[in-house]
């Protein structure tokens, strides 16, 4: 019996070293294990929450507006890109550069964040409201900078951005969606 048990406490050790053995010459790096649980993590991000389920027509309307305000986002970003390139005054050129870098980065956050709100993910959710509400501090900025440089076609952009944000913020509150994205 003593020598059976002997035998079972060996052959374990050696399944262990065997075992350690394979885990330490695996050829997984740190940094594939890192982007695995990465990707992991945004494919449970961007996972369907209700699958076979339709989404309410205000969560699939608010995901057209939220893409539909890329391009008044884009045109204010170009519009402002553009008049510092054309020589502004040097006292407008910081303003009119942090104005092209927000609007672009909150049309591309919004457009990003519609797909996730479509499906029902509530943190994205929470992150596409609070993009919304940057767009919000975007659209005064824009008209500010107009106003500054006296300049029709900004102007315009910038009211365009004022109108699509407040139309995506309506949205993004509403009582369906919010009930979509809370299930």
């Amino acid at each position: 019996m003593h020598g059976c048990a002997g035998a079972l406490r060996g052959r374990s050790r050696n399944a262990t070293l065997f075992g350690m053995s394979n885990s330490v010459s695996s050829p997984v790096s740190p940094a594939s294990r890192i982007l695995g649980s990465a990707r992991a993590s945004a494919a449970g991000l961007l996972a369907r929450r209700h699958p076979g389920v339709r989404p309410p027509r205000d969560v699939r309307q608010t995901c057209v507006l939220m893409l539909a305000a890329l391009p008044a986002y884009g045109a204010l970003a170009y519009l402002a890109g553009d008049r510092v390139l054309s020589g502004a005054h040097e006292d407008a050129v910081g303003g009119l550069w942090a104005l092209a870098a927000a609007a672009a980065l909150v049309g591309v956050a919004l457009a990003a964040l519609a797909v996730p709100v479509r499906r029902g993910g509530n943190v994205l959710w929470r992150a596409a409201q609070c993009g919304a509400v940057l767009g919000l501090g975007v659209a005064p900025a824009g008209l500010y900078a107009a106003a500054r440089l006296v300049d029709t076609p900004l102007l315009l952009a910038a009211v365009l951005v004022a109108v699509a944000a407040i139309v995506v913020n309506i949205a993004l509150w509403s009582t369906e969606v919010h009930r979509w994205c809370e299930r």
